[in-house]
């Protein structure tokens, strides 16, 4: 039978190939949310992006290749996983290419810093892998969203005598659900 004890868990979070990953996405994405789609989503954004979901994909393939102990059917479901998000990576880059909505409303890097974040630690700890992770994906996406809003506004603009994007949220007066739920229906339009 298939089971996961928990140093597998600890052994994948403490893995260092996770974090050469993870860290990265979460970082370029937060840098990249500020400092370029600040201005808009472009050509060059959307290709970025989609070529980022892309390689992630294929550094998840090479970890469900490394796995020889599980059973055909986990491996062959992560296989065509990663399989759908890398097509969505190629989706986007031709969107982009082709100046589309597509890459305008589904390639935003703060929706792919998240999703390859939180669906690169389902890969790499496969006791994640499960329809409840997908379902909490969804849930917490929205304060995800709404805490990188906040994150992003301690960051120094490029050039501090020019309001970039006033916002009209009065956020000190919002909790954080409401914040989130906000720029979720933003997002949606």
């Amino acid at each position: 039978m298939f089971g996961i004890s928990i140093e597998e868990i600890i052994y994948a979070i403490n893995d260092s190939n996770f974090l050469w990953v993870l860290i990265p996405i979460f970082f370029v994405g937060i840098i990249t949310d500020k400092y370029q789609e600040e201005f808009g989503i472009d050509l060059g954004n959307a290709i970025s992006n989609g070529a980022m979901v892309i390689f992630t994909g294929f550094s998840w393939l090479q970890i469900i290749e490394m796995r020889v102990d599980y059973p055909q059917n986990f491996i062959i479901s992560q296989y065509l996983f990663t399989s759908f998000i890398i097509t969505y990576g190629f989706i986007i880059l031709v969107s982009g290419f082709k100046k589309g909505e597509f890459a305008k409303k589904y390639g935003r890097t703060r929706v792919l810093t998240f999703m390859l974040m939180f669906f690169t630690m389902m890969i790499y700890t496969p006791i994640l892998y499960n329809f409840f992770s997908i379902l909490l994906f969804i849930f917490l996406f929205p304060f995800y969203y709404a805490f990188i809003t906040e994150l992003i506004k301690v960051l120094p603009n490029l050039d501090e005598s020019q309001n970039i994007k006033e916002e009209n949220i009065n956020y000190e007066s919002q909790n954080i659900i409401h914040i989130g739920k906000q720029k979720l229906e933003e997002y949606l339009k």
